[in-house]
Parts: C-alpha cells; sequence; structure tokens
C-alpha cells in the first residue's frame, strides 16, 4: 500500500512539473507557460496575467511582511503578524484583474513567511527583498490546463 501511495504521489509531482509552473533555484524565478491555470487545486481558473498577479501578491507579501517583522524585532514587541494592519488588510498592489479573496489569501501567506524572516533576522524564506522561488512554488501552485 505505501509502494503504490508513493508511486502516486511521485506520478503527480512529475504531472504538476510538466504541466506549466515551475522553479529555478539558479535564477529565482517561477516561469509559467502561456494558457489557463487551475490554482492550488481549486476551482479557480485565471490566465496567465492572473497567475503572474497572484504571484506578486506572494513576493509583495513576503517584503512587507519582512519589514514589519524588522521594525517589531527593533521596537522589542512580540512576534504577531496577524496583529499587523497590512497583513489584515492584504490588498497592498491589488488588481482588480483577480479576485481580491484570492490575492489577499496569498499577499498573507508571502506576508507571514517573510514576518518570520524580519522578526528573526533570517533568510529562510527568501533575502528580505525577495522570496526564495522553491517557497514561492510551494505557496502558489498554477497548474496548467
Amino acid at each position: 500500500m505505501k509502494i503504490r501511495r508513493l508511486a502516486i504521489l511521485s506520478f503527480l509531482g512529475l504531472m504538476m512539473l510538466l504541466s506549466g509552473a515551475y522553479a529555478t533555484r539558479a535564477q529565482n524565478v517561477v516561469v509559467f507557460e502561456p494558457g489557463r491555470y487551475r490554482v492550488n487545486y481549486r476551482n479557480y481558473r485565471t490566465d496567465q496575467r492572473g497567475a503572474t498577479l497572484l504571484r506578486e501578491a506572494v513576493r509583495r507579501g513576503y517584503v512587507a511582511g519582512y519589514e514589519a517583522g524588522r521594525a517589531d524585532r527593533e521596537g522589542r514587541r512580540h512576534l504577531n503578524w496577524r496583529r499587523n494592519h497590512i497583513y489584515m488588510s492584504g490588498n497592498e498592489g491589488y488588481e482588480s484583474y483577480v479576485g481580491q479573496s484570492y490575492y489577499r489569501y496569498y499577499f498573507q501567506q508571502g506576508f507571514q513567511r517573510g514576518y518570520q524572516d524580519g522578526f528573526y533576522s533570517r533568510t529562510r524564506y527568501g533575502t528580505g527583498t525577495e522570496i526564495l522561488a522553491n517557497v514561492l512554488n510551494g505557496i502558489f501552485r498554477a497548474v496548467r490546463h
């Protein structure tokens, strides 16, 4: 049973890699091929522009979170990204081309990781100014259909 499960997961991972969205560590970018995408295996569908905007939401969230975390550390405040007004609104840089709730979700995912990096003065999820491609690809999974 475990071998069958491993084979299925391996097959799904390979299919996701071949379907259009993939990350390259050397270039730190996520590449999208032209077409329509299904986001995080939900019914939300978008095109290449929408996928790019949602990916940008994660990046913007990371940068804003990093700055907020750094400011909280320097102000000797407790770690709590959920109380931050930028995190709560989650619409910094929002464009009405994609659904606002989806934009907010991806912005907040990036913000949380950036906040942790800034608060702990580390580079686990990114460099402070840019989120790592493999982290971005883990948050934002767009499958071409």
